[in-house]
């Protein structure tokens, strides 16, 4: 495996439970959302499984936040274009 490949996999547990605990969600909690047993995302979190698609879709819907955002992918493309939605007015 490529090793910027493995180094983003590896982040993405720790990058996990930091979401989880900066939104004050149980493992749990989670589970009931996402429909990802509450064992499974325990070994995500801690480095013991890769994550995949599968896995990472609804985690990234759960916790509001882009895929790009949560495997800490690198920008893409023309810097000068914002891909980032804006909200204007509320």
């Amino acid at each position: 495996m490529d090793d910027d490949l493995g180094r983003a996999l590896t982040a993405v547990g720790p990058r996990l439970r930091a979401l989880r605990r900066q939104r004050e969600t149980t493992l749990a909690e989670l589970s009931a959302v996402t429909g990802i047993s509450v064992s499974t995302l325990s070994r995500l979190e801690s480095g013991e499984r890769r994550p995949n698609l599968e896995l990472l879709l609804p985690l990234a819907r759960a916790h509001g936040v882009t895929l790009d955002d949560l495997v800490g992918a690198p920008p893409t493309g023309d810097p000068r274009i914002h891909m980032r939605p804006i909200s204007h007015g509320g």
